[in-house]
């Protein structure tokens, strides 16, 4: 009778606590609803005026070069159609990637001539001019038989002296944005006088997927189909606006609530809290981890990667520990397969990715060709959030994105190449390289390569530790190594533990590698000590007597020539 008194107790506590957590969850969602939407809306706005003023930035960045160029190149002091106007004209055709064509006009508006039409003048390419036409200005032309509309920049030098420069396409980026919401934009580069050059939308690119649930909790009938915003060159006459559809503002609206919506924030809340109060006695399990985590502190150790052809040092590897309480460290294959499967692993990494910046930062600055690596899950390769991640922590330290490399493993299958792909592509546009971590060990490593554009190669301990013994492990490192060289990718060897894996590596043409006979793992006040060490140091090798247990006499003496020892000098410098 006493076991049943208990059972009662337990579920009236149970329901009594998913009601409170319910009301609760509901009224904060209420409360801040409105106020993640303003958010979505500012931030919109916020990307609308930063792109058009970048567009507008470089657009007159590149033509000034034009013009720059063309007073260098003494094209004013042609007169008429001659052999000097040919050679000057051509060669700056050649020579500036974002001009097609480069003519000489006479005062009737006639082109009598251009680099691409040596024989060939068109009457009323331009209207009639006087004196005091501008020296420079922008027109935009019909082109019947390109069927399209070139911009052009009229240079006036006098009566005789009119050149007009027609500018490809290119002039401005093709694409815009690395965020989620370049679906929903366009942008509409017009003159001052109304003409139209360019039109660009990106209609045509997946979009994100936005639950209905989303649409019903954001209403935008109130909202105009598009929001937009222009900006104005000070230098030309040229105005460029960057619109957005109004459902950008769902998926910002998503991001910035990161997925949370009533029915599930709610749903998944009670089936948390029913578990936790019905379920405690039955031992802790998985909650000795998020227990754990509350006691404890995520710290970020070093690797060394080393150029085994001089002992200098060419960056690290980023690698997770865990403290606990007293002091204990725990290695990552402890607690990573639950961070991962619970999502903890979103917020480990970005804790993670602020905590490297501030570690490495002075030294950053001291040695700007030291290469960081940071691992990346699966999970980060499923939306575009993790670049926003890696701008806010490194964007305002003194560590450049062309010395980070972000490792996305080959162990986990990528489910979604074109996100991925996506994904891939924003790292790289801030600068940053991406390497293909635990290469061989997985199933799709040459699709990888194949589709996702990869910078780096790292090859995993377990061929490593196999040299020697295991003829098709050669053959494979063979594959491995010929591929990256193929490709001019930086290629990393990874577990490295003892003199004959350097020798084998070496004869395989490969330099750059980490492991235990250099270094282990270390804390950032040891690695900082280790990098200024080595960088004032002639016996580069001799430092890491203090990390490794391995002598470093046989590794100096079998230090390779300079000429062998160039391409390792630059396994991690391809990644930039």
């Amino acid at each position: 009778m006493r076991f049943f008194k208990r059972i009662r107790r337990r579920l009236f506590i149970s329901l009594a606590a998913v009601a409170i957590f319910a009301a609760i969850a509901l009224f904060i969602y209420a409360r801040t609803s409105a106020s993640l939407q303003e958010r979505a809306q500012v931030n919109l706005n916020r990307e609308l005026v930063a792109t058009s003023e970048a567009l507008v930035a470089t657009f007159d960045r590149k033509v000034t070069e034009v013009i720059s160029k063309v007073d260098q190149s003494g094209l004013e002091k042609m007169e008429g159609c001659t052999p000097g106007f040919f050679g000057v004209s051509r060669f700056l055709v050649g020579s500036l990637d974002h001009v097609q064509d480069i003519g000489f006009i006479s005062s009737d508006g006639t082109m009598q001539c251009s680099a691409l039409r040596p024989n060939r003048p068109v009457e009323g390419f331009l209207r009639a001019w006087d004196l005091d036409t501008p020296a420079f200005t922008l027109a935009v032309l019909e082109d019947v038989q390109l069927e399209r509309r070139p911009l052009v920049l009229i240079i006036n030098k006098g009566l005789n002296h009119r050149f007009v420069v027609r500018f490809a396409p290119t002039l401005l980026p093709a694409s815009i944005s690395s965020t989620p919401i370049r679906p929903y934009l366009s942008y509409d580069a017009m003159l001052t006088s109304g003409d139209r050059w360019i039109f660009v939308h990106f209609a045509n690119m997946r979009k994100t997927q936005v639950a209905s649930i989303t649409r019903q909790a954001f209403d935008l009938r109130d909202l105009p189909e598009r929001l937009s915003h222009s900006a104005q060159s000070e230098k030309f006459p040229i105005v460029m606006s960057v619109s957005a559809d109004a459902e950008a503002l769902l998926v910002l609206y998503d991001r910035l609530g990161n997925g949370i919506l009533p029915l599930g924030m709610s749903a998944g809340a009670v089936i948390f809290i029913l578990l936790l109060i019905i379920g405690w006695r039955s031992g802790r399990s998985e909650s000795d981890h998020a227990t754990v985590f509350d006691e404890g502190e995520f710290l970020a150790y070093y690797q060394p990667v080393v150029d085994m052809g001089n002992g200098s040092i060419l960056g690290c590897e980023v690698l997770l520990r865990f403290r606990t309480k007293d002091g204990r460290l725990i290695q990552p294959a402890s607690f990573i397969a639950y961070a991962e499967a619970t999502g903890v692993i979103m917020e480990i990494t970005r804790n993670l990715l602020s905590r490297v910046a501030s570690e490495l930062d002075q030294l950053s600055n001291e040695f700007g060709h030291l290469k960081i690596g940071i691992n990346l899950t699966g999970k980060h390769f499923e939306d575009m959030v993790v670049v926003d991640e890696i701008q806010e922590a490194f964007g305002k330290s003194h560590t450049s994105f062309q010395q980070l490399v972000f490792e996305l493993t080959e162990r986990h299958p990528v489910q979604d190449f074109e996100m991925a792909r996506m994904v891939i592509s924003g790292i790289q546009e801030l600068g940053a390289s991406v390497a293909l971590d635990d290469a061989g060990t997985g199933h799709g490593g040459f699709s990888y390569l194949q589709k996702l554009g990869l910078d780096v190669i790292k090859i995993d301990k377990m061929f490593v530790d196999s040299f020697g013994e295991d003829v098709t492990t050669m053959t494979i490192i063979d594959i491995i190594v010929e591929l990256a060289k193929s490709l001019d990718m930086g290629i990393i060897a990874e577990g490295v533990e003892n003199q004959e894996q350097v020798n084998s590596l070496r004869k395989l043409g490969i330099s750059a590698a980490q492991g235990y006979f250099f270094s282990p793992p270390l804390p950032p006040e040891k690695y900082i000590e280790l990098v200024r060490q080595s960088e004032a140091a002639d016996d580069k090798f001799s430092l890491f007597e203090a990390t490794r247990i391995s002598p470093t006499k046989d590794l100096r003496s079998a230090s390779i020539s300079n000429t062998d020892q160039e391409p390792g000098l630059r396994q991690l410098a391809k990644a930039s």
